[in-house]
């Protein structure tokens, strides 16, 4: 049966890919050949970009021009529970950190891989999807940062413009049903995740049961639509593709801005790796390329720190010491969790034919929401806890596009090829890094990929931070909700860390190994079997993966004005994740919805 189940599963996929390739993939703003001129060109047709597209291509006499690197994304995007499956493929740019020195120590080369979306929808169309609007103080910070004019109280409307509320889950207790809340004329869609997730319900009953002043529990909501992923790319850019007055050109990279008196002209573009052109530009050049590819195109354009550009011998047209600096980033350190109730999500029920026929004919089930089935957030900006409710850790779906060596993988996750296993992760994190990495370009060709240096962990107060939630996850499952469904922590047992925790448990036989005579033996369970704050330092330090939130490297006050605007040049703007100084609390892809229907007005001289 199981095995039937796998093969109808398996053929109503490719069928519905066979559909979705021929039928819906054809719209005719995609264009082979563009223009000699545009009134505004859009450098990358990602989060930002999508939305930047459809705004200022409403005035059928504003000729706008969208250049994309990549191609149309596979279908297994749009399927919320397979995000991870565009990972590391032709729809991501599969960026790999330089060696780091504070983290990463677990990883190939101590190598983080930082997945980057590359086609129709970018990094927001291979997400988990997770909705939010970060905090007040998140926009406070920024202006403190001298990003002046984009506090909460600006944005407000441009969240009820692009989603229909202000609500995020950090505030859903005033919008029980969502769906009453939103206002049916705004681009994106928005779903809760239903009350019956029995997971959901025990994270929540714990949260309460310890009780914290500080620590808010939220149930998370995601931009998904009839079970299926809702970007910019579906809710802005799709319908405005049938629009004359916009062309999209895919497999095209933005090289470099050309100048005039230090005003942008036109834009190089190489299309397919081959072909060289020049696209001229009536208005403004619009970067949307990313927290990496931004600043990459900025160096390029001979606007960046004075000793990248003399080592590139690029000719400056304005030097800043700021681009490609600030790079910040979350990560996520995973700590498994086994269960005995059979209620979380395995890869034998995933592959199964009610699954199946839940997802592609009711819209819902499994693959119709992302796997995260409850958020504890301690309201002072420091840790936060995210139920992650896949059971199965598969080693060969997980291990290489996370880049851990096998040893450390198969020590971090006891159950790697057990299909069937029920249980869950806990994903602790810090809301608000203090660590800060770089972008630096090392080489004129596009196809040398810059240094990424994230420098995770690189401030001690980010792993104490991290410290801080792991206790608290260790709390929660020992709460009477979780211990009613057999919930057992699991402590990641990397060889590197054993020494530090007097006795290194096997969680299933009981075994202790004594570094000291390199002997085996088997001992009672230990009662008190809570790690010490080193030991989970140094599981950090070893185990945790990027947050998939890189930004910052072309920061609002240093690099672009309040405005958006380019310093020291005119007719360029950067509208994506690299203008924000400082992160977004957790989830930063809705943030950046508003943040570009604003931009798309001050644009367009309407604020």
């Amino acid at each position: 049966m199981a095995v039937f189940s796998y093969i109808f599963g398996l053929l109503i996929a490719c069928l519905s890919y066979i559909v979705y390739q021929k039928y819906v993939n054809v719209y005719p703003s995609l264009v082979k050949k563009p223009d000699k001129r545009y009134d505004y060109i859009i450098v990358g047709a990602g989060t930002a970009g999508c939305v930047l597209a459809a705004r200022l291509s409403e005035d059928p006499g504003t000729r706008v021009l969208l250049v994309e690197a990549g191609d149309q994304m596979g279908y297994f995007t749009k399927i919320p529970l397979t995000a991870t499956a565009a990972q590391q493929g032709p729809n991501d740019w599969s960026v790999r950190s330089t060696p780091q020195k504070y983290s990463s120590f677990g990883m190939w080369n101590q190598t983080s891989l930082i997945p980057r979306g590359k086609g129709l929808g970018g990094s927001g169309h291979i997400n988990f999807l997770l909705h939010g609007f970060g905090l007040p103080a998140d926009y406070e910070r920024w202006t403190q940062l001298g990003f002046t004019g984009w506090t909460h109280e600006a944005l407000k409307p441009y969240f009820v413009k692009a989603f229909g509320t202000t609500n995020s889950e950090f505030d859903s207790e005033y919008c029980p049903d969502v769906g009453e809340c939103l206002s049916a004329k705004a681009p994106m869609k928005l779903k809760l995740i239903d009350t019956n997730n029995e997971l959901l319900q025990v994270f929540q009953a714990a949260s309460r049961m310890l009780g914290k002043s500080r620590v808010l529990f939220r149930r998370p909501t995601a931009t998904v639509r009839d079970g299926i992923r809702h970007s910019t790319l579906d809710g802005y850019l799709k319908p405005a593709l049938k629009r004359k007055n916009l062309h999209v050109l895919l497999k095209t990279q933005g090289v470099s801005i050309r100048f005039e008196d230090r005003k942008a002209v036109s834009l190089y573009i190489l299309k397919k790796h081959i072909d060289l052109d020049n696209i001229f530009v009536n208005k403004e050049i619009i970067i949307s390329a990313g927290a990496i590819k931004s600043p990459q195109l900025l160096v390029y354009s001979g606007i960046g720190p004075r000793e990248t550009l003399r080592r590139l011998k690029l000719s400056p047209v304005a030097e800043n010491e700021h681009v490609g600096a600030n790079l910040h980033d979350h990560m996520n350190m995973p700590l498994y969790v086994s269960i005995k109730k059979p209620i979380s999500i395995t890869l034998a029920k995933v592959f199964s034919f009610r699954t199946v026929w839940d997802h592609f004919w009711k819209s819902n089930g499994f693959l119709s929401f992302p796997p995260v089935a409850g958020i504890e957030y301690q309201n002072n900006n420091t840790s936060a806890l995210m139920l992650f409710s896949m059971g199965t850790a598969s080693e060969k779906l997980l291990r290489e596009i996370s880049n851990y060596r096998p040893e450390v993988f198969r020590d971090s996750f006891p159950f790697h090829n057990h299909s069937s296993k029920e249980g869950f992760m806990f994903l602790s994190t810090c809301a608000q890094p203090r660590s800060r990495g770089s972008v630096r370009v090392l080489d004129i060709s596009t196809r040398v990929p810059p240094a990424v240096d994230p420098g995770y962990l690189k401030d001690s107060w980010d792993v104490q931070c991290m410290v801080k939630a792991l206790r608290r996850a260790e709390r929660l499952v020992s709460s009477p909700p979780f211990q009613e469904i057999g919930a057992r922590v699991h402590w990641p047992r990397p060889e590197r860390c054993r020494a530090l925790w007097r006795y290194a448990k096997d969680d299933q036989l009981g075994v202790v190994r004594r570094k000291r005579d390199k002997t085996t033996t088997t001992r009672p369970p230990i009662k008190d079997s809570r790690p010490p704050d080193a030991y989970l330092e140094c599981i950090i330090r070893e185990i945790a993966v990027t947050g998939h939130h890189v930004g910052g490297t072309c920061a609002g006050g240093t690099v672009v004005d309040h405005e958006l605007r380019v310093k020291s040049v005119r007719g360029i703007r950067v509208v994506d994740a690299s203008v924000l100084p400082a992160p977004a609390s957790l989830f930063p892809n809705s943030v950046l919805v508003a943040v570009a229907e604003r931009a798309a007005d001050i644009i367009r001289n309407r604020i």
